[in-house]
């Protein structure tokens, strides 16, 4: 008994015109939707939002805002200063019309940014409006409020690997350094971390200057027995030993 075997498929013109026009039909939306998007982009743009966090374009707008207004250049003076940071700031108003959430408000966009002044040891802060692109309100802030900046840790590292004392605790691997920017989770293998010195006595060196204490780190741990202190007000690096 021969296997049964299915009768083969014809297809009349006017069927093979209708399943042709069908198709057609089903794909030209498609077809229509991916023409109009622009090559390499997404679909839509994504809206910044009141109260998302700064873009890095965002970020770069208030730094040159705040550096280039005359009123923070002369609060600056014409001495050393450091950008310290730059960060979101949501002015919000003091009445909220009923019913509606200070998320829906147009509160508009703003930055805080921070410089330190190292010739008064006082930190200038800046209030700036990135939609009107102008600065607002200054303020003078005590210099022990003022945190340390990723980039005044790497002046001190390169004022500290310069000294010949520091090169000799380290050894060998002197040039190997790297300072850690714990924030970005950047952490090599040899690397240089910095504390912050407050220093409360007027007969400390450090007083009412911009002092760092550099901590060395290998693979096995830190390196003890020597305290590596930065002046960054001087540009001074002293060096003493804490273990005799």
């Amino acid at each position: 008994m021969s296997p049964l075997r299915h009768p083969p498929l014809k297809l009349h013109a006017e069927g093979v015109l209708f399943l042709f026009v069908a198709f057609c039909l089903a794909v030209a939306p498609l077809v229509s939707t991916a023409l109009a998007a622009p090559i390499g982009l997404p679909f839509a743009q994504q809206q910044t939002q009141p109260l998302d966090p700064l873009t890095r374009e965002e970020t770069e707008l208030a730094m040159r805002i705040a550096s280039s207004d005359a009123r923070v250049k002369e609060a600056l003076g014409a001495g050393r200063s450091q950008l310290i940071q730059v960060q979101f700031l949501a002015l919000k108003p003091n009445v909220y019309p009923a019913g509606q959430e200070p998320e829906q408000m147009k509160i508009g966009r703003h930055a805080a940014v921070l410089f330190y002044r190292y010739d008064n040891d006082q930190g200038i802060h800046v209030i700036v409006d990135l939609e009107k692109r102008s600065a607002g309100e200054i303020a003078r802030v005590e210099g022990r409020a003022v945190p340390l900046a990723f980039e005044e840790v790497t002046q001190a590292a390169n004022l500290a690997l310069r000294n010949e004392r520091v090169r000799s605790l380290l050894g060998s691997r002197a040039d190997d350094f790297r300072v850690a920017n714990l924030a970005a989770g950047e952490r090599p293998e040899n690397r240089v971390e910095g504390l912050r010195v407050v220093a409360t006595s007027p007969r400390d060196p450090c007083y009412r200057h911009r002092c760092i204490d550099l901590l060395f780190r290998q693979r096995d741990g830190y390196i003890a027995g020597t305290t590596v202190t930065v002046d960054l007000t001087s540009q001074a690096v002293r060096v003493e030993r804490t273990v005799k």
